[in-house]
């Protein structure tokens, strides 16, 4: 018999239980991670959608969320 797969919100669940939280250096306060998501530009003038994890404190918000 096949295993069953996680429902996504026990794949939240299991997310929030494993993160560590860390706190930022500079301000002090706890960074939370968030994705991120960038269009990044070829040659051609094509662009492709860019995906990173970031975390962020008050110290990079404004040049995160712009």
């Amino acid at each position: 018999m096949p295993k069953k797969d996680r429902t996504f919100a026990a794949k939240l669940a299991h997310e929030a239980r494993t993160v560590v939280r860390e706190a930022c250096p500079v301000c002090g306060k706890e960074r939370v991670a968030a994705v991120f998501y960038a269009a990044i530009y070829n040659e051609d003038g094509f662009w492709r959608p860019q995906r990173r994890r970031v975390k962020i404190c008050d110290c990079n918000r404004k040049e995160i969320y712009g």
